[in-house]
């Protein structure tokens, strides 16, 4: 039973529950925070307004309310917990970083690469050769005529023309990624860094409702 002024549960019995939680979700993170810091705690899913709206509602449910005047506890509501989240939003960002306290070294080197190599060659080669026997040596005999096998008792004749070409292409491609994760430059024991990480764990919505005794009564 309320001795000075409403409870909370009387608030909600009055205003509905929904309405009275309104009061203490007035405040914008992207007042405090960028797109991307807030996008990393809704990926994490560990924290949101909602639920911490719901403890707050739950742990001071049976308790009396600062001033009598409902509009004025509705304006110090919003005024406290904009204070409270411009030092309590960044810290619900970095606890909503996922990372492994056993591990301060993770990163990957990745490379591409290729080569092309390409060859071309040609070579000619020509030859001929003559032979001739005649019993007839009147007159000038013309190379045509001795290939025709004219005025002369033998003849012997070839001729010969090669030619070479050659052409080849190499094409090579290398790739590799290296992955280098683990402990580097900490002396400490695994279990020693487990400790540490244990201290630095803060119940953060625990810390923001004891920010919000000053708004109710001191006695209950």
């Amino acid at each position: 039973m309320a001795k000075y002024t409403m409870e909370i549960r009387e608030l909600v019995s009055t205003f509905g529950e929904d309405e009275v939680k309104s009061w203490f979700n007035k405040y914008e993170l992207t007042d405090f925070l960028t797109e991307d810091e807030i996008k990393v705690i809704q990926e994490r899913g560990t924290w949101s307004k909602e639920k911490l709206t719901d403890r707050i509602i739950k742990h001071y449910y049976t308790r009396e309310i600062g001033t009598d005047a409902i509009g004025q506890f509705m304006l110090f509501v919003e005024d406290k917990m904009n204070e409270i989240m411009e030092t309590y939003a960044p810290l619900i960002y970095s606890a909503s970083i996922k990372y492994d306290p056993l591990v301060n070294v993770n990163f990957t080197e990745s490379y591409s690469g290729s080569s092309d190599s390409r060859s071309n060659s040609s070579s000619t080669s020509n030859g001929s050769g003559l032979t001739v026997n005649s019993d007839t040596p009147q007159g000038q005999i013309s190379k045509s005529q001795i290939l025709q096998g004219r005025y002369a008792s033998s003849t012997g004749a070839n001729e010969t023309e090669n030619e070479v070409r050659d052409a080849s292409t190499n094409n090579g491609t290398e790739n590799y990624t290296k992955t280098t994760k683990g402990n580097s430059g900490v002396s400490a024991t695994s279990q020693k860094m487990i400790e540490q990480y244990r201290d630095i764990i803060r119940a953060i919505n625990t810390e923001i409702i004891y920010e919000l005794e000053p708004l109710f009564m001191g006695l209950y």
